[in-house]
Parts: C-alpha cells; sequence; structure tokens
C-alpha cells in the first residue's frame, strides 16, 4: 500500500500521463488525420500540456543513468516525414525566442514538425517508463520529464502554439 503513496501516484502525475497519451496517440495518427482536424487538436493538446506539464511535482533523481528510449530515429523520421507532410506550406514559421536570434542577421526559421516530434519523443519515453509500473524507473522519469519540460518540450510547447495558431486562422498582414 505504501507503493502507492509514491510520487509517481500522484493525482498531477497520473492526469499528466492521460494527456500525454492521448497527444502521443494523434501524432501516431497524422497519416490518417486532415490538416485543419489536426491542426485544432493540436490547438487544444498543446496550452494543456504545457499546464498538465507545469503542474507537476518536483522529485529527485536516483542517478540510476539513462531510461530507455522508446522512439528510435526511425520512428522520429517517420513521423516527422507525415507531418512535414501534411504541414506542407504551413511547416515552417518565424522563431523570435531562439537564443540564437541574439547573435543572429538571419531570421531564425524552425518548424512545427519538429517541434511535435520532439515533443512527442520526450512523452513518449516518459510513458514508456512510467508505464513499467516500478517506482524507482517511474521517479526517475520524472525527473527526466521535469528537466526536459523546462529546457526542452516546454519552449516547444509554446513556440508551436502561435504558428499553430496562425496556420488555422491565415493571420496576414492584409486581415489584420
Amino acid at each position: 500500500m505504501e507503493e502507492f503513496q509514491h510520487i509517481g501516484y500522484r493525482k498531477e502525475v497520473i492526469e499528466f500521463t492521460a494527456v500525454a497519451k492521448e497527444f502521443c496517440d494523434l501524432v501516431e495518427r497524422v497519416g490518417g488525420e486532415e490538416k485543419q482536424a489536426f491542426l485544432s487538436k493540436l490547438q487544444k493538446f498543446l496550452p494543456l500540456i504545457y499546464l498538465k506539464g507545469s503542474l507537476l511535482p518536483e522529485c529527485e533523481s536516483d542517478e540510476m543513468g539513462m531510461l530507455e528510449e522508446v522512439v528510435t530515429e526511425e520512428d522520429y523520421n517517420l513521423l516527422l516525414n507525415a507531418l512535414r507532410q501534411l504541414m506542407a506550406a504551413d511547416d515552417e514559421y518565424l522563431e523570435v525566442f531562439d537564443d540564437n536570434m541574439r547573435y543572429s542577421e538571419t531570421p531564425v526559421v524552425a518548424s512545427i514538425a519538429e517541434n511535435i516530434c520532439d515533443i512527442y519523443q520526450d512523452l513518449k519515453n516518459f510513458i514508456s517508463s512510467y508505464q513499467h509500473g516500478m517506482v524507482d524507473v517511474m521517479q526517475e522519469a520524472l525527473w527526466q520529464l521535469n528537466a526536459n519540460f523546462e529546457l526542452y518540450w516546454g519552449r516547444a510547447c509554446t513556440s508551436v502554439l502561435r504558428a499553430v495558431h496562425a496556420a488555422i486562422f491565415r493571420i496576414t498582414d492584409e486581415e489584420a
């Protein structure tokens, strides 16, 4: 019974895991989605994932080492290509919050497809580790997820949401 008091079984973690699973399922079905429907779902998932990620409890690492990564390079590239094909001309957008912008005289271009794949990779790897049900693995996975939220996928969520919004509403200077 004490095992269920572990941080991995807290409400915030379970809720995040459920949302992350739904997001990963959406990305994995990308080949069967129409562009507007996919964008509409992303528009709702991205802020929810960010919110749920920001509510995750902090935990310590037992320094178990690297967790198993279930998303292979081949899986990543297949999803990336499918997303790029779906997004077509709407895939690329200008990234203004990239640290490289300080030193660049040219705009920094980002990709919706690449950011979605980066988010997917971190969330899918977390879910896989979490599903093992071993408290030590769950704690290490949660620690890694929190660290990656701060450094990678949290930023990707906020960045790509602007691009998704623009793609949905086709915001242009002429319309504004």
